[in-house]
Protein backbone atom coordinates (compact mmCIF):
# COMPACT_ATOMS: atom_id res chain seq x y z
CA UNK A 1 0.00 0.00 0.00
CA UNK A 2 2.81 2.38 0.92
CA UNK A 3 4.62 1.57 -2.34
CA UNK A 4 1.47 2.38 -4.35
CA UNK A 5 1.11 5.71 -2.55
CA UNK A 6 4.71 6.64 -3.32
CA UNK A 7 4.28 5.69 -6.99
CA UNK A 8 1.04 7.69 -7.23
CA UNK A 9 2.73 10.71 -5.66
CA UNK A 10 5.68 10.40 -8.05
CA UNK A 11 3.34 10.19 -11.06
CA UNK A 12 1.45 13.27 -9.83
CA UNK A 13 4.64 15.30 -9.38
CA UNK A 14 5.92 14.33 -12.83
CA UNK A 15 2.62 15.27 -14.49
CA UNK A 16 2.55 18.67 -12.76
CA UNK A 17 5.96 19.51 -14.21
CA UNK A 18 5.30 17.99 -17.62
CA UNK A 19 7.28 19.84 -20.30
CA UNK A 20 4.25 19.54 -22.62
CA UNK A 21 2.53 22.23 -20.56
CA UNK A 22 5.24 24.70 -21.53
CA UNK A 23 4.83 24.34 -25.32
CA UNK A 24 2.16 26.97 -25.75
CA UNK A 25 0.31 27.75 -28.91
CA UNK A 26 0.39 31.41 -29.94
CA UNK A 27 -1.97 33.61 -27.91
CA UNK A 28 -3.93 34.48 -31.05
CA UNK A 29 -4.88 30.81 -31.48
CA UNK A 30 -5.56 30.26 -27.77
CA UNK A 31 -7.94 33.26 -27.72
CA UNK A 32 -10.01 31.59 -30.45
CA UNK A 33 -10.71 28.65 -28.14
CA UNK A 34 -13.18 30.66 -26.05
CA UNK A 35 -15.17 31.48 -29.18
CA UNK A 36 -15.21 27.81 -30.17
CA UNK A 37 -16.45 26.88 -26.70
CA UNK A 38 -19.28 29.42 -27.02
CA UNK A 39 -20.17 27.96 -30.44
CA UNK A 40 -20.27 24.48 -28.89
CA UNK A 41 -22.58 25.62 -26.07
CA UNK A 42 -24.85 27.40 -28.56
CA UNK A 43 -25.01 24.29 -30.77
CA UNK A 44 -26.08 22.23 -27.75
CA UNK A 45 -28.61 24.79 -26.49
CA UNK A 46 -30.11 25.04 -29.97
CA UNK A 47 -30.12 21.27 -30.48
CA UNK A 48 -28.20 21.95 -33.70
CA UNK A 49 -26.41 18.80 -34.82
CA UNK A 50 -25.00 20.48 -37.96
CA UNK A 51 -23.31 23.21 -35.90
CA UNK A 52 -22.07 20.67 -33.34
CA UNK A 53 -20.57 18.51 -36.08
CA UNK A 54 -18.61 21.54 -37.40
CA UNK A 55 -17.10 22.08 -33.94
CA UNK A 56 -16.49 18.50 -32.79
CA UNK A 57 -13.72 16.25 -34.04
CA UNK A 58 -14.51 12.90 -35.64
CA UNK A 59 -12.85 11.32 -32.59
CA UNK A 60 -15.21 13.05 -30.12
CA UNK A 61 -16.03 11.00 -27.02
CA UNK A 62 -18.43 11.92 -24.23
CA UNK A 63 -18.80 10.23 -20.87
CA UNK A 64 -21.57 12.12 -19.17
CA UNK A 65 -22.78 12.37 -15.61
CA UNK A 66 -25.37 9.60 -15.92
CA UNK A 67 -22.73 7.10 -17.04
CA UNK A 68 -23.48 7.11 -20.77
CA UNK A 69 -20.67 7.02 -23.29
CA UNK A 70 -21.27 8.67 -26.65
CA UNK A 71 -19.29 9.00 -29.84
CA UNK A 72 -19.76 11.86 -32.27
CA UNK A 73 -22.39 9.90 -34.20
CA UNK A 74 -24.45 9.03 -31.12
CA UNK A 75 -24.14 12.62 -29.85
CA UNK A 76 -25.42 13.97 -33.16
CA UNK A 77 -28.41 11.66 -32.84
CA UNK A 78 -29.11 12.80 -29.25
CA UNK A 79 -28.37 16.52 -29.59
CA UNK A 80 -31.99 17.52 -30.18
CA UNK A 81 -32.62 16.50 -26.53
CA UNK A 82 -30.43 19.42 -25.43
CA UNK A 83 -32.54 22.06 -27.20
CA UNK A 84 -33.47 24.78 -24.73
CA UNK A 85 -30.91 23.75 -22.12
CA UNK A 86 -28.80 26.65 -20.90
CA UNK A 87 -25.26 25.95 -19.74
CA UNK A 88 -23.15 28.22 -17.56
CA UNK A 89 -19.51 27.56 -16.68
CA UNK A 90 -17.58 28.60 -13.59
CA UNK A 91 -14.34 27.71 -11.80
CA UNK A 92 -12.66 27.22 -15.17
CA UNK A 93 -9.01 26.34 -15.57
CA UNK A 94 -7.02 25.05 -18.52
CA UNK A 95 -3.77 23.26 -19.17
CA UNK A 96 -2.06 23.34 -22.53
CA UNK A 97 -0.18 20.39 -24.02
CA UNK A 98 1.12 21.29 -27.46
CA UNK A 99 -1.99 21.60 -29.63
CA UNK A 100 -4.27 20.04 -26.98
CA UNK A 101 -6.07 22.00 -24.24
CA UNK A 102 -7.65 20.32 -21.24
CA UNK A 103 -10.29 22.53 -19.63
CA UNK A 104 -11.86 21.82 -16.26
CA UNK A 105 -14.55 23.52 -14.24
CA UNK A 106 -18.13 23.45 -13.05
CA UNK A 107 -21.14 23.55 -15.36
CA UNK A 108 -24.74 24.27 -14.39
CA UNK A 109 -27.55 23.17 -16.67
CA UNK A 110 -31.00 24.76 -16.58
CA UNK A 111 -34.17 24.51 -18.60
CA UNK A 112 -37.31 26.59 -18.28
CA UNK A 113 -35.69 28.60 -15.49
CA UNK A 114 -35.10 25.49 -13.37
CA UNK A 115 -31.70 23.99 -12.58
CA UNK A 116 -31.57 20.44 -13.92
CA UNK A 117 -27.95 19.53 -13.26
CA UNK A 118 -24.55 20.61 -12.04
CA UNK A 119 -21.35 18.79 -12.92
CA UNK A 120 -17.63 19.01 -12.49
CA UNK A 121 -16.29 18.54 -15.99
CA UNK A 122 -13.28 18.00 -18.15
CA UNK A 123 -13.28 19.15 -21.79
CA UNK A 124 -10.66 18.30 -24.37
CA UNK A 125 -9.94 20.56 -27.34
CA UNK A 126 -7.39 19.94 -30.07
CA UNK A 127 -6.15 22.53 -32.55
CA UNK A 128 -5.89 20.85 -35.94
CA UNK A 129 -6.76 21.72 -39.52
CA UNK A 130 -6.48 25.40 -38.51
CA UNK A 131 -9.40 25.25 -36.07
CA UNK A 132 -10.31 24.12 -32.58
CA UNK A 133 -12.09 20.79 -32.41
CA UNK A 134 -14.07 19.63 -29.39
CA UNK A 135 -12.96 16.03 -28.78
CA UNK A 136 -13.79 15.15 -25.19
CA UNK A 137 -16.35 15.76 -22.45
CA UNK A 138 -16.57 14.03 -19.10
CA UNK A 139 -18.95 15.26 -16.41
CA UNK A 140 -19.59 14.08 -12.86
CA UNK A 141 -22.56 15.32 -10.84
CA UNK A 142 -21.52 17.52 -7.94
CA UNK A 143 -22.19 16.39 -4.39
CA UNK A 144 -24.09 19.63 -3.79
CA UNK A 145 -26.51 18.97 -6.63
CA UNK A 146 -27.04 15.34 -5.63
CA UNK A 147 -27.75 16.35 -2.02
CA UNK A 148 -30.10 19.10 -3.16
CA UNK A 149 -32.11 16.76 -5.36
CA UNK A 150 -32.17 14.11 -2.62
CA UNK A 151 -33.66 16.57 -0.10
CA UNK A 152 -36.25 17.74 -2.65
CA UNK A 153 -37.68 14.23 -2.99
Amino acid sequence: MKKATVLLLLFFLISIHSPGQNNRLPDSILKRLNGSEIEMVNALSNGDSTAFKRIAGDDYIDINANGNKMTLQSMLFEISNFKGVLISFSDQAQRIYGNFVLKTGRAKFSSGGQEIGEVLYTQGWVYRNNKWQFVHWQGTMTKEFLLKTKTER
